[in-house]
């Protein structure tokens, strides 16, 4: 097979489309959650904006996460775990997130929601079950490949892509 699946192995589980689910998101060292912390802080010190516990708390929660969340699924996470932080403390928070390069709008998902990820600076693309609205990484040299091709020969110079799949899942229950 030409392409590899970004996951780690945890204990299997179902999803909703009745695929079995074997992958979950890498806890980040505190050592990577320091490097992040010390991005956001000097990020902000070069805008002339405040670094505040509010704006690290939410930016730690979707670091913990790894990402793949949606505005609103991100407001109803940080809703749970810090009572006294707002939805619009977290809407302004993914904007400064966004642009400190920390975290970066993934893709559109089935229902028109843009949903956010970690910002890393490999290159991966994604599949979107139809079914269960999970969200699977991949990369295919193979793509890349044609891709850049087809950039070449039509005379452009490539500044970013995005390439998502939407498709129903082979496990789906019926």
């Amino acid at each position: 097979m030409g392409f590899s699946m970004l996951t780690s192995s945890t204990q299997p589980r179902v999803l909703p489309c009745g695929r079995p689910k074997v992958c979950e998101a890498n806890q980040p060292s505190p050592e990577l959650l320091e490097v992040w912390k010390n991005q956001l802080r000097g990020y902000l010190i070069s805008q002339g904006l405040k670094y505040t516990h509010q704006r690290w708390k939410i930016a730690e929660l979707i670091l913990m996460t790894g990402g793949h969340l949606d505005a609103q699924a991100l407001v109803e996470q940080v809703k749970k775990m810090h009572h006294g932080i707002g939805a619009s403390t977290v809407y302004r928070s993914i904007k400064v997130l966004c642009d400190a390069s920390i975290l970066k709008e993934s893709l559109t998902d089935a229902n028109g929601r843009v949903v956010y990820e970690l910002f890393e600076h490999g290159h991966h693309d994604h599949i979107v079950c139809l079914d269960c609205d999970e969200i699977f990484e991949f990369h295919d040299e193979k793509i890349e490949l044609q891709q850049s091709a087809v950039i070449q020969e039509l005379d452009f110079r490539e500044v970013r892509h995005r390439h998502v799949v939407y498709a129903h899942c082979s496990y789906r229950v019926t």
